[in-house]
């Protein structure tokens, strides 16, 4: 016997037969004939087929409610159960408030994928269950979402952005995050007079303070994804295809945000376009070329980056190192007299006791084949959110790609764009510093 979500799989392809020969059917009805009795004979196997699974699965259906209502707690012997740690875990409310808007999207995207056939309300009771379904109906109301028209979801974004902590660089160094409607000026103290110890009556000379400011001015971060709407065929008719779905959907933007950002945050230019990244606003006493390739070499220059921040009396309460995958690896392998150099990188991915974070946003052909090792103060950088994000969703119109557009209907595809805005400032220019030149 088929299981449920095999029938319902064979369900859905027998409706796709029977939809494709009653287009056969029609076109043949002005002819008559032998061909179009064929045709009509075709299409009411196909009927018959489609309205057998539809039985069967209302049989199973029907058996799995009355196996529910009348099953009872199994009494459990004596001394045989196991003691299990408690776990700390999220409460089912905390995740599913952090899963509506995903899912409160695939229901619009559903609904107007079929046209109206399947209703949004009706898809969720399937796809999730009647007490999902109710939670989600009862935390967000649906959208109305016209054929052609871009549903804008700016809760979703929020659950996009949420989970970019844990995938890019910057937002993974323990940053100061500030929502920022617009563009922010924040003072910032450049120098102050020295303290000096005194006698009872004497009175303390004299000093002036100096300040500058940071301004945050979040910049527009755009990206899209294409996906195929085969993929909503399948999410139409069974759960676990519409968790796949959503997972792909939410990896997929996240990555390529990830990477974007990312790329603005650490090296950016500071165009009207994009944020000044990270790197170049570091102090220029901390921006050094290495000494040399050999092991005594190399460690010198490492322990000199924390030094520089830690003699510019910046305490270092979240030290971390940022360099492409290929000096981790260096490093990793370094030896001197056949023993590490620093074997806590294999260990537990750490340099002198701060965390490594690899990307391939550090350039590795820098004059030619060089690269820079970045090393900082997490908390001293400020990443500023501003307003607005929200993904829209598409399934006409076009997009370019490699220079030449295409037709999002004649492909059967979807577009999901998604943009935010956002910032990075160093809260001191000293709280940085970089090895440049280096060639391992």
């Amino acid at each position: 016997m088929a299981r449920i979500d095999e029938l319902r799989q064979a369900k859905g392809d027998a409706e796709d037969k029977l939809k494709t020969l009653a287009e056969d059917m029609t076109a043949k009805a002005e002819d008559g004939g032998d061909d179009y009795d064929a045709a009509v004979k075709a299409f009411d196997d196909a009927k018959a087929e489609v309205d057998d699974i539809e039985a069967k699965i209302k049989r199973l259906e029907d058996a799995e409610a009355k196996l529910a209502a009348t099953a009872t707690a199994r009494d459990v012997p004596e001394g045989s159960t196991a003691s299990v740690q408690p776990q700390v875990r999220t409460s089912v409310s905390e995740e599913m408030r952090k899963l509506v808007p995903v899912r409160r999207m695939m229901a619009d995207m559903i609904e107007t994928h079929t046209k109206g056939a399947l209703k949004a309300e009706t898809w969720l009771e399937l796809a999730y269950g009647e007490e999902v379904a109710g939670m989600i109906k009862a935390t967000h109301q649906l959208t109305d979402y016209a054929t052609g028209g871009a549903l804008s979801l700016p809760d979703f974004a929020e659950t996009i952005i949420e989970g970019l902590e844990n995938m890019t660089v910057v937002r993974r160094m323990q940053p100061q995050v500030l929502s920022v409607p617009g563009a922010l000026i924040l003072p910032r103290e450049t120098s102050a007079p020295d303290g000096s110890w005194l006698t009872e009556n004497e009175a303390p000379e004299p000093g002036t303070f100096a300040f500058g400011d940071i301004r945050l001015d979040p910049k527009r971060l755009a990206v899209e994804v294409v996906i195929s709407r085969r993929l909503l065929d399948q999410a139409a008719r069974g759960g676990a295809a519409v968790r796949n779905l959503e997972a792909y959907v939410v990896r997929r933007l996240r990555e390529r945000l990830a990477v974007n950002e990312d790329a603005g945050f650490l090296r950016g230019a500071g165009t009207e376009k994009v944020p000044l990244g990270i790197r170049n606003q570091v102090a220029a006493g901390n921006i050094n070329d290495i000494s040399g390739t050999t092991p005594a070499q190399i460690e010198s220059d490492i322990r000199s980056r924390v030094t520089r921040i830690e003699e510019a009396n910046i305490m270092i309460t979240a030290g971390y190192w940022v360099m492409p995958p290929r000096t981790r690896g260096f490093l990793a392998d370094l030896r001197n007299d056949g023993e590490r150099v620093y074997p806590s990188i294999d260990a537990n991915n750490n340099l002198l006791g701060y965390p490594i974070l690899s990307t391939n946003q550090i350039p590795t052909n820098l004059g030619g084949s060089n690269t820079e090792i970045m090393f900082g103060d997490g908390p001293s950088i400020l990443v500023a959110n501003g307003s607005d994000a929200e993904v829209r969703v598409s399934i006409e119109g076009s997009y370019e790609a490699g220079g030449k557009h295409h037709s999002l209907i004649q492909r059967n595809e979807m577009l999901i764009h998604m943009e935010l805005y956002a910032d990075v400032k160093l809260e001191r220019d000293a709280a940085f510093s970089v090895l440049t030149a280096v060639s391992y």
